[in-house]
């Protein structure tokens, strides 16, 4: 049975956890979609674009910053004078692949464009152009690319599962799940599209069915944060807050491990316990702020519970 704290926690907040607002967990270890097999914790990408029209920065970053990395990046150096001596599709789709990894989207999109104009069926080069547009908020304008790469590569798991992740943000999550479980059953090993079947889940507010799907996914990659933070927050989500604050321990970051578990026992009403643990964040991580702000809330008695 479970405990009156996480009672409190699933009755009051946990909805709005599953939509990645109410605990408010440190950037980059909410539930978080999973793109490639081999994925690195999600985060927000630098060149973001906001809906509505709000002033951001140029998309294009500054000559002398993109030469600079060119300079000391020196697999992007090389993939760039590959494409220089001999611009085929397969080196124009390399670089784009350097660029996109090296967080310059705008380079990477223009070389995957390249590529496309010499081979308009260069699957690689569709998914990656609908991966950039779906970095950039763009979900919409990415679906285009996303189904030509699927037409193109019915038995790939690789596309279904970027037009699934584009199928989420857009809201579409019948779709969205059969695109997971198309990319599941072409690629039984992979922990990629059971994790982002456990974030559909989250967003459904399902948590017993999240919860599952992401133990499933931690017991077939064990050494992904992404997919470690997921189940934290699908065990949050369900009311299990000492499962969910084990699993943080498992973070990428000390800091923001601690920070979020810190979170969950705070929404908890474990003040005591979230206090310690946003003080072992703060001393992980001085200059880490949002430890800080809470330890500050908590001590004017204004946590968020």
């Amino acid at each position: 049975m479970a405990s009156a704290a996480a009672h409190h926690l699933r009755s009051r907040h946990l909805p709005a956890v599953a939509r990645c607002a109410c605990l408010r967990l440190a950037c980059g270890v909410m539930a978080a979609l999973v793109v490639t097999p081999h994925p690195a914790v999600a985060a927000p990408s630098a060149q973001t674009l906001p809906a509505g029209g709000a002033v951001v920065r140029s998309l294009k970053p500054k000559l002398s910053d993109v030469e600079t990395l060119e300079e000391h990046n020196k697999m992007l150096g090389a993939a760039r004078l590959r494409a220089l001596a001999a611009p085929t599709v397969e080196n124009q789709r390399a670089l784009a692949e350097e660029y996109a990894k090296a967080g310059v989207l705008d380079a990477a999109l223009d070389h995957f464009d390249a590529a496309l104009k010499l081979d308009p069926h260069d699957v690689a080069s569709l998914d990656g152009s609908a991966r950039i547009w779906r970095e950039w908020g763009y979900a919409d304008l990415a679906l285009p690319q996303a189904y030509r790469a699927v037409q193109q590569a019915p038995n790939s798991p690789m596309v279904h599962n970027t037009l699934g992740t584009l199928l989420l943000k857009l809201g579409e999550f019948d779709a969205a799940r059969e695109q997971f479980e198309q990319a599941r059953t072409l690629a039984p090993a992979a922990a990629y599209p059971v994790n982002n079947l456990c974030y559909l889940e989250l967003r459904r507010e399902n948590p017993a069915d999240a919860v599952r799907l992401c133990r499933e996914a931690a017991a077939m990659d064990s050494r992904s944060h992404t997919v470690r933070n997921n189940l934290a927050v699908a065990l949050a989500v369900s009311g299990d807050v000492e499962g969910a604050v084990s699993a943080f321990e498992s973070g990428k970051s000390p800091a923001i491990s601690a920070y979020n578990q810190g979170m969950v026992l705070a929404a908890a009403g474990q003040l005591d316990r979230a206090r310690a643990a946003f003080g072992v964040a703060r001393e992980a991580d001085p200059t880490f702020l949002p430890a800080l702000v809470r330890l500050k809330q908590l001590a004017a008695g204004k946590a968020e519970r």
